[in-house]
């Protein structure tokens, strides 16, 4: 991934050149306002060969218009005012056409593709909220050498095909969804795509981010994905983090291999994997957060339905007090060494969620008391803990009772003889607690009365 973060960046929003059409910055004539009304649609033919309309085509008075119009090789159609455009009209209109422009941010979609405009060379579609293209809109247009679709608001595209054998394509300033796949833009043929290195991403995910080094970190995220430890996993960037210099991105990645009949964590993760998914599946151990460099930047691990037994082998490492997300809801835990855990996410400033429901935890009197209070203490951390429980032997019928952790008593789960000794332990931390700030008190007493009067202690005094 190192290769990648050199790529040329830019997080400014451009400014989209060749947007505004020339000719529509131009008012109607008042003599055509007047003539044909302030809304209804108004076209204006100049010598030799062009026709700028505004506001659409009054196609009844375009046909009776004359020769002239019928000529026309340049037409621009300014503030189009409906949703939709058929290029179909313009066989029928304007068959020896060369250049066309088309702008009006009413415009959302094109109702056909273009048709074979034998002459079109130039065409121009800016400024409207065009959303959709397909990779044989413009196919047709076996002249066509310059296609200008800049100010749009298409999110992505297909490689367009074409009959002409080399068309430039302008696509600056659309609002680009990078959560899509364009990685063929990274191939020899997109050249023809002008301006694609100043194209900016507008997805929450990408936001200012150039669409092509979205794109080239995608591919190489894929491609490491094709590794034989996950290569039947779903590998993608879930965020492009800028680096502190601003010089370079740094990829956020998430591997997800829910459902894949893994047996263990797998031995290899592509760099920069921050989430990694891996639910559902057949795994009884964890020790790779522990003992492999894959898993140092995996912050998020999706452990859910597998057959995890144990996770004390986290205690006291490096991951478990970086973890951002931990989820072990529908394992085989029955106990944790609730301590380890709770230093942890004290330690962790990062800490978001940890989720432990669905496992068959032993309702030990001890274990489950802990178990509580560190659920209660944590309760805006562990997301799920209304939903634990904890299980006992009914001594009656044999039977597994299960409790909510959150609301069980000593009485519920503890026998007679566990809870007097817990009782019996209680009591005595509280008398020793006592004694030790009674002897401190003693010692800081007789340590002012000694600098005070130069008193020594009665027991002193009285010692031989």
């Amino acid at each position: 991934m190192g290769t990648v973060a050199q790529l040329p960046l830019s997080l400014q929003n451009l400014v989209v050149e060749n947007v505004a059409i020339e000719e529509c910055t131009l008012r109607p004539s008042i003599t055509g306002q007047q003539q044909y009304g302030n809304n209804r649609p108004f076209c204006d033919f100049t010598v030799p060969n062009r026709t700028v309309c505004f506001r659409g085509i009054d196609t009844k008075r375009w046909q009776t218009g004359g020769a002239k119009l019928n000529q026309t090789k340049q037409l621009i159609l300014c503030d189009w005012p409906t949703r939709t455009f058929d290029p179909l009209i313009l066989t029928k209109l304007v068959p020896q056409l060369e250049r066309f422009a088309l702008t009006g941010r009413t415009l959302q979609r094109l109702v056909h593709h273009f048709p074979p405009l034998s002459k079109l060379r130039e065409l121009n579609i800016t400024g409207t909220r065009l959303n959709h293209t397909d990779a044989n809109t413009f196919y047709e247009l076996e002249q066509l050498k310059v296609l200008n679709l800049r100010g749009n608001e298409l999110e992505q595209i297909q490689q367009y095909r074409f009959l002409s054998d080399h068309v430039n394509i302008y696509l600056q300033g659309n609002t680009w969804n990078c959560t899509n796949d364009m990685i063929w833009l990274l191939r020899e043929r997109s050249e023809q795509y002008v301006d694609k290195s100043s194209w900016v991403c507008k997805d929450w995910k990408y936001t200012g981010r150039p669409v092509v080094t979205a794109m080239e970190y995608k591919r190489v995220v894929q491609e490491s994905c094709q590794h034989e430890e996950i290569w039947n996993c779903t590998c993608h960037v879930s965020y492009l983090r800028l680096s502190d210099n601003g010089l370079s991105f740094h990829p956020m990645i998430m591997v997800n291999c829910s459902d894949r009949g893994f047996y263990q964590l797998p031995q290899y993760l592509p760099g920069n994997t921050t989430v990694l998914d891996i639910a559902r599946n057949k795994l009884q151990l964890v020790d790779s957060l522990t003992t492999n460099e894959h898993y140092q930047t995996v912050q998020d691990i999706y452990l859910d339905d597998n057959q995890i037994t144990s996770i004390d082998i986290l205690e006291d490492t490096i991951w478990l007090d970086h973890f951002r997300i931990l989820s072990l809801r529908g394992n085989k835990l029955n106990r944790i060494r609730v301590y380890s855990v709770e230093h942890a996410m004290e330690r962790n400033p990062g800490v978001g969620k940890l989720y432990l429901s669905n496992n068959p935890w032993r309702c030990g009197c001890r274990f489950a008391i802990r178990f509580q209070r560190f659920l209660r203490k944590h309760e805006s951390l562990v997301a799920d803990t209304r939903n634990i429980t904890c299980y006992f032997i009914n001594d009656d019928d044999g039977r597994k009772q299960y409790l909510p952790v959150l609301t069980l008593t000593p009485n519920d789960i503890c026998r007679a003889s566990e809870h007097n000794t817990a009782a019996f332990y209680n009591t005595l931390s509280i008398i020793f607690a006592s004694l030790i700030v009674l002897i401190f008190t003693k010692l800081g007493y007789d340590y002012y009365r000694y600098r005070k009067y130069g008193k020594l202690p009665w027991l002193i005094m009285k010692m031989p």
